[in-house]
C-alpha cells in the first residue's frame, strides 16, 4: 500500500470512528439524563409524597391481613 493509500485509509478510519463515537456518546448522554431525572423524581416522591403516614400504613396492613385470610380460605 502506498503512502497515499495509507492516508486515505487512515482518514476513512478516523471518520468512521468519529461517527461511531458520536452515536455512543449521544446514547450515553441520553442514559445519564434519564438516570438523573429518575433520581430527581424519586427524591421528590420520597420527600413530598412518600412521607410516612401511620393511618395509611395501618390501613394497608389491615388490607393485606384481610387478603391473606381470604387467600387461605380457598
Amino acid at each position: 500500500m502506498s503512502e497515499t493509500g495509507f492516508y486515505i485509509f487512515a482518514l476513512v478510519a478516523v471518520i468512521i470512528a468519529a461517527f461511531i463515537l458520536k452515536n455512543v456518546v449521544t446514547c450515553l448522554m441520553r442514559t445519564v439524563v434519564v438516570v438523573v431525572l429518575l433520581v430527581i423524581l424519586a427524591g421528590v416522591y420520597y420527600f413530598f409524597v412518600g412521607q410516612y403516614d401511620p393511618e395509611l400504613h395501618d390501613a394497608v396492613e389491615n388490607a393485606m391481613e384481610r387478603y391473606r385470610e381470604h387467600s387461605s380460605e380457598k
